[in-house]
């Protein structure tokens, strides 16, 4: 695109600028009144950003507090504009970073800290949206797990339980693993009577024992032998 093209592109994309602050305005004000906050009356400002769809920046270090968004997405004069869910979800997404400093957070809701931490992900589920950091087409129609997305790991007694059974399994697969026979001795089995072990195999959680019988040869788990107590023969 040449630069006359921008030109006519940045001067059209400008002329839009009235109809979407109305559009924002009209959302937060509705957020506003849901959870008695003032989102609609802060400043809005747009840009022409290829890398960042939109903002939110608190008051402070010389800054004052506004919302900012990109018109190379949300405007409707571009090739490939935002659809109309994703540019409200664009919206939530940045009343939900405002949101975060302008209410208290249950406790519960503070273990994960950062940007897109598990504040603004609590704030995400009260203002409806995607508890993502990053836009990806489509996320706005999708359900989304809040409660998941949520949940400390820390808090979960699910992963406890996972990490007890992992545990407890883990243990198991070790003794299991662990060789109670040796090659050449003997063994007695109630169908096919007396055999000597010729090989001993061992697995992970497990050991195969290749024990001769006359002509025949017969791969037998050790944790069978030892819990049917068909052991070597003394």
């Amino acid at each position: 695109m040449d630069d006359r093209n921008y030109t006519d592109l940045y001067a059209t994309l400008q002329k839009e600028t009235t109809i979407l602050t109305a559009q924002i305005r009209a959302l937060y004000r509705e957020l506003d009144r849901k959870f008695h906050l003032r989102g609609a009356q802060i400043p809005i400002t747009f840009g022409f950003e290829t890398d960042t769809l939109g903002s939110y920046t608190r008051a402070g270090h010389h800054e004052k507090e506004h919302f900012h968004f990109s018109l190379l997405f949300v405007g409707y004069g571009v090739k490939n504009p935002l659809t109309k869910e994703d540019r409200m979800d664009l919206y939530r997404h940045e009343y939900a970073h405002y949101m975060e400093h302008h209410i208290t957070i249950p406790r519960e809701y503070q273990w994960q800290p950062g940007l897109h931490g598990s504040a603004w992900k609590y704030c995400c589920s009260l203002v409806g949206a995607a508890p993502t950091p990053y836009y990806k087409a489509g996320e706005a129609l999708m359900k989304h797990d809040y409660e998941k997305k949520l949940k400390s790991p820390i808090h979960d007694k699910t992963v406890a339980i996972r990490d007890t059974y992992r545990r407890q399994q883990e243990h198991k697969n070790s003794q299991a693993s662990i060789v109670k026979y040796e090659v050449g001795e003997v063994i007695c089995h109630p169908k096919f009577g007396e055999g000597y072990i010729e090989e001993i195999e061992q697995g992970t959680g497990s050991v195969s024992l290749h024990i001769r019988f006359g002509e025949e040869l017969k791969v037998i788990d050790q944790k069978w032998l030892l819990r049917t107590k068909y052991q070597k023969k003394e």
